[in-house]
């Protein structure tokens, strides 16, 4: 699951026209769904934002591992395997899965436990009910499960369900993080990078974005990359900076394409040009936000009509996940 709350840059890139230092609020936690305190979700707002259950992360378990007999290890195993071709198939049916993921919880199998979590966060099958995410996550939890970690330790960041506790919600994603969870990584280096439940420590943040961020998570290299641009827990460097942002926005990151228009248009950690910045700062879907726009409008007043239209040519190209040839970005 990957949720995100907003982190203001002021990273003061500055482009020939327009400064950066204000552009826009930045995504930079990974989150639980809408960002808000409990008290202010509105009725019936789930506690986690769910990503469909993908199969490949999920291993044959073995009978030591979760304390049951090897036929029952085996069956937990295929229903929850069950669960999840009832979400993912067209069309879903959550009933079934919903019942797949239980029958498979029941038998103490942990990831069919998060599963089942989710079913009651989303009410996918079943009705909503915070109690029972709870429940189940611990239970998962219990057994070192790294994505119920991350998850219980969304509910005690959020308050959802349980009292807001940031030092649990340490704890667990320090658990998760050292499992290898990536999401946990990037929660547990914001908690050092601004000092939540933690003395606060740049350098450890930076450590734990770069875990994550070699991993290939853009929210991760987007993190790192901001804390390059500063120099803050990094020595400055703006070539590292550039290319942390570039890995994220050719992932679609809206953030890093509009501070990787920004470094293209300034001549930061890159040669400058200014085409190639307009075409990342319009792939983005920031491109709607007022700051951003004034910034966009710095660089049309630079540019020729014949590079403008290829510019929004190559910006069309690019598209939300950035799949486009590298040659065209130059």
């Amino acid at each position: 699951m990957r949720f995100f709350s907003l982190r203001a840059n002021t990273s003061g890139l500055r482009s020939s026209a327009v400064s950066i230092a204000v552009l826009l609020c930045c995504f930079a936690f990974v989150q639980t769904a809408g960002a808000t305190p409990q008290n202010s979700d509105p009725p019936h707002a789930p506690c986690l934002r769910a990503e469909l259950p993908a199969s490949s992360g999920q291993t044959h378990p073995s009978a030591a591992e979760h304390a049951v007999t090897p036929a029952a290890s085996t069956e937990a195993y295929s229903q929850n395997e069950k669960g999840i071709a009832a979400i993912t198939e067209q069309p879903s049916d959550l009933q079934a899965a919903y019942q797949w993921f239980e029958k498979a919880a029941r038998k103490g199998y942990a990831p069919a436990q998060v599963n089942l979590a989710i079913t009651y966060s989303q009410g996918w099958g079943t009705a909503r009910n915070d109690g029972a995410v709870l429940y189940w996550l611990a239970l998962a939890a219990n057994q070192g499960n790294e994505r119920a970690l991350f998850n219980l330790g969304q509910l005690y960041l959020q308050g959802c369900g349980v009292p807001r506790n940031y030092p649990e919600a340490l704890h667990l994603f320090r658990q998760a993080a050292e499992k290898g969870e990536t999401a946990a990584q990037i929660n547990l280096g914001y908690m050092y990078d601004h000092g939540l439940a933690v003395p606060k420590d740049q350098a450890q943040g930076a450590a734990w974005y770069k875990k994550a961020a070699a991993a290939g998570e853009p929210q991760a290299q987007f993190n790192l990359a901001d804390l390059y641009v500063r120099g803050e827990g990094v020595a400055q460097n703006d070539v590292l900076a550039f290319q942390w942002f570039q890995k994220a926005a050719l992932q679609g990151h809206d953030g890093a394409r509009v501070m990787l228009g920004a470094m293209y248009a300034s001549g930061r950690g890159t040669h400058k040009n200014l085409e190639t910045g307009y075409v990342w700062i319009l792939s983005s879907d920031l491109e709607g936000d007022p700051r951003t726009q004034t910034y966009a409008a710095g660089l049309e007043r630079q540019l020729s009509p014949a590079q403008l239209e290829r510019a929004r040519m190559r910006a069309r190209l690019l598209g939300p996940a950035g799949h486009v040839e590298l040659a065209l970005l130059y």
